[in-house]
């Protein structure tokens, strides 16, 4: 294709510097199927400045679907918190930046990327919940897949059975190995993370330091209840609150999310054997009080459990 052409596939438009799929590409997506955008573009990382935002499109036979990464440069800030006895404060440097979801995996990407959604599928733009750990691993390197990128993870010593032998249909173990040199999507390692939530700042929760203001920026148990009666709360959907500084959203409240790393807080042991391994996940749920939003807290899950309020969001090194 000429240099002149493929130009005009580049744009600034709205705020966004990236990809962004004119009415002519579209067409070809739905009727050709074959247009593959990533092939026409290069994008320059040192163009980009933190809050900078990237449009991805990922299409899957005859479904399509769009979603947005916010790009964030190297830095050192705080991580932890005083308030939090397992996560004290250190000074931490992120010495590669990268990009992160701008929301939470939705039920409609989800659903485009696996061919299938966890729960409620008539909730489209709800963030995706019920994904174990390994879920989540299985959806990047899928979605790696359709982005012609190189898969991060490598999975090894499958077993789908639970500890009674019965066959689950669904990762219950694996040796998961981690590529950070490969380019393309995984979960946010821990650190990584936390930065993006405080954006920055000393804020205990994204978007805020002050309880007062939390509502603003997060679905928990205080505004997301649809039913005083039955005492019934809901998930809501995405960017539907306030962003924090570098324009994220939820990363207080709606679902928990997982990270890549191993609950340190375990022996390592366990983990290396794959002996109910424990994964990180931060940021509370619309199910929290307004604690359990606190940026620095750390809550642990089974990286083979699937729980209601529990989802993830994409990175990628850049």
């Amino acid at each position: 294709m000429r240099k002149d052409t493929t130009k005009k596939f580049l744009m600034r438009e709205n705020g966004f510097r990236g990809v962004m799929i004119s009415n002519e590409i579209r067409k070809l997506l739905e009727i050709r199927k074959l247009l593959e955008i990533r092939k026409l573009l290069t994008i320059n990382k040192y163009l980009f400045t933190t809050k900078d935002k990237i449009r991805v499109v990922v299409n899957n036979e005859s479904e399509y679907v769009t979603f947005n990464m916010v790009y964030c440069e190297i830095g050192t800030f705080t991580m932890g918190h005083i308030e939090q006895e397992y996560n004290k404060p250190r000074l931490e440097t992120i010495e590669r930046p990268f990009l992160l979801g701008e929301t939470e995996v939705t039920q409609e990407c989800y659903k485009v990327v696996m061919g299938y959604t966890s729960h409620f599928e008539e909730m489209p733009q709800n963030p995706v919940e019920y994904v174990s750990w390994y879920d989540a691993i299985e959806f990047c390197n899928k979605l790696s897949q359709l982005q012609g990128l190189d898969e991060c993870y490598v999975l090894k010593d499958i077993s789908t059975k639970s500890k009674d032998g019965r066959e689950q249909n669904r990762i219950m173990s694996a040796q998961v190995t981690y590529d950070s040199k490969k380019n393309g999507y995984r979960l946010p390692i821990e650190k990584e993370w936390e930065y993006a939530a405080k954006a920055g700042t000393e804020n205990r929760w994204a978007g805020t330091d002050e309880w007062t203001e939390l509502e603003d920026y997060a679905w928990f148990d205080k505004n997301s209840r649809v039913s005083y009666k039955h005492e019934l709360y809901s998930l809501h959907p995405v960017a539907t609150k306030k962003p924090n500084e570098w324009g994220f959203y939820d990363m207080s409240g709606n679902v928990w999310e997982w990270c890549w790393d191993d609950d340190p807080n375990v022996d390592a042991s366990r983990i290396m054997h794959n002996v109910d391994a424990s994964r990180i996940m931060h940021g509370g749920s619309y199910l929290s009080e307004n604690w359990g939003l606190h940026s620095a807290l750390r809550k642990r899950g089974l990286a083979k459990s699937r729980n209601e309020g529990v989802g993830f969001r994409v990175c990628r090194t850049f």
